[in-house]
């Protein structure tokens, strides 16, 4: 485990706990608050960024895609848009159907699949590095946008447009402050990567993973260790060893301290309770207002509340306060909680549109923390805000949550005065000729809304016997068995099912 600290105001720390279950859990704290969790399932790795030898399975013109055999199951998606030609022909864009069945390709997974879709893949490679991504197919050089300094960025642009050589390169914000000799020696190391790749893909003919992404350590030095980190405390002594190996050949400007403690950190650090928090429906403010998150199929909403603590304020200013708030706590939970997609903020509804731009100035602040890709709309007429934030791996709930087996995940059930309604209707309207029992099988809630009158009722009616029998295990379905009359050539009766 690994906790991080900085030598700022805001404290950071990052745990890391080797699980014999679960693999490799990362947890990124500020100021003691969770604020991202990583998870490397020990059955299940994610496939993002790693780049494969596919075949076409086939071409789907009205899709403007194809599906990608790249050897894992399911089949990969292509875009059109995600489609590169090194080599364009007669300087014509490439289009989904020149492609051919069995054709090889050489792509890489963008997202990881996601219930019965497969991976989306792309054919613009980039490989990653502490401080560049190489893309061998773009000629695009571009410098992260989350270094400042307007004379650090001139330089940084400056050296990458001098060594690119009409290659795509990105400078990343851990280059800030680093010489361009560390730079140029990466970027050959790049290289030599996609070298490898080049000739393994030549050479291969199966379907088959050709390079895979570093592993989930070198992951965390690479994108959540930088300069304000000077401490990591591990609780493992392979993961300590691993770590100083790391350190060591990144060369960094500062290497922090890598220290070992033999205490539980996610216990002592408080982060299961912290991550069990997080899978709540409900987050209270500090001024009393809460806010829900209700997941849908290919959206997050977000309702903000003043709650009840309204007493002895004024309301305009509560409402300020209370959306403020909320514009600095969303940004955290979705971090924490890896929310994707389309997300809809409905918060209070304020009159002046000078507050509606400060609200969208303190998201925009907040949101410059996450290193996942976000974009923030306007206010619409209705009042809320669209946002939206890329999927770069599933939701935090989908490592602890299920869909419940009663409701299948939509929350509600059906009402037992309802489901009792529907018993004996379905009783009454039933055709009793040569049915000379009943059982009903339900769950035992519903007792309490049985009415023994109708029942009987419908007994003397139908001269059936009707008997309620409480065994149901799910309390929203019942069952009714019907036993057949069947005459004995001697007279009287007896029943079979039916």
């Amino acid at each position: 485990m690994v906790f991080i600290v900085t030598s700022k105001t805001s404290v950071k720390r990052v745990v890391v706990s080797k699980d014999e279950f679960d693999g490799l859990k990362i947890a990124l704290l500020e100021d003691e608050q969770l604020v991202e969790i990583y998870f490397e399932e020990a059955d299940e790795e994610s496939l993002t960024s790693s780049i494969y030898l596919g075949k076409i399975e086939n071409v789907v013109p009205n899709l403007q895609a194809a599906f990608v055999n790249i050897g894992e199951g399911r089949n990969a998606f292509l875009r059109e848009k995600d489609l590169c030609l090194s080599k364009p022909r007669n300087g014509k864009t490439l289009k989904v159907e020149m492609l051919k069945p069995k054709q090889k390709i050489l792509v890489q997974v963008k997202k990881d699949a996601i219930g019965l879709k497969g991976p989306q893949v792309t054919s613009y490679i980039s490989i990653a590095g502490r401080y560049l991504v190489f893309m061998p197919h773009v000629a695009n050089v571009g410098v992260s946008k989350k270094i400042a300094d307007q004379s650090e960025r001139k330089r940084l642009y400056d050296i990458a447009k001098s060594i690119s050589k009409g290659h795509g390169l990105v400078i990343r914000t851990a280059s800030e402050g680093v010489d361009a000799q560390k730079i140029i020696e990466e970027l050959q190391l790049l290289k030599k990567r996609w070298e490898d790749i080049q000739r393994k893909f030549k050479r291969a003919r199966k379907p088959q993973v050709i390079y895979e992404d570093s592993g989930f350590l070198d992951y965390i030095f690479r994108e959540k260790i930088d300069n304000t980190v000077d401490e990591i405390i591990v609780d493992d002594e392979n993961i300590q060893n691993k770590l100083l190996e790391i350190a060591t050949s990144l060369n960094l400007k500062s290497q922090p301290m890598i220290r070992l403690i033999k205490t539980d950190a996610f216990k002592e650090l408080n982060v299961e309770k912290q991550i069990l928090d997080s899978l709540s429906r409900t987050v209270k403010l500090p001024s009393g207002g809460v806010l829900y998150f209700d997941p849908a199929e290919a959206l997050l909403v977000i309702d903000v509340n003043t709650g009840s603590n309204t007493s002895g304020v004024d309301s305009e200013d509560l409402i300020l306060k209370t959306n403020i708030e909320s514009a600095r706590e969303i940004p955290r939970q979705l971090r924490l909680r890896n929310e994707s997609g389309v997300i809809v903020i409905d918060f209070i509804d304020m009159k002046s549109e000078s507050e509606r731009q400060l609200i969208i100035h303190v998201l925009e602040e907040e949101l410059k923390k996450d290193k996942v890709k976000t974009s923030v709309g306007e206010f619409t007429r209705l009042g809320l805000l669209e946002m939206t934030r890329k999927r770069t791996s599933p939701p935090l709930r989908d490592f602890y949550k299920v869909k419940c087996p009663i409701c299948l995940g939509e929350g509600h059930i059906i009402s037992p005065n309802r489901l009792m309604k529907e018993i004996v209707k379905e009783l009454q309207l039933t055709n009793y000729k040569d049915i000379g029992e009943v059982e009903v099988h339900l769950p035992p809630i519903l007792k309490a809304y049985l009415e023994d009158g109708i029942i009987k009722s419908i007994e003397k009616v139908s001269n059936v016997k009707i008997r309620m029998i409480f065994d149901g295990q799910q309390s929203n379905k019942y069952d009714i068995k019907y036993k057949k009359r069947k005459q004995k050539s001697s007279g009287g009766a007896n029943f079979e099912q039916g």
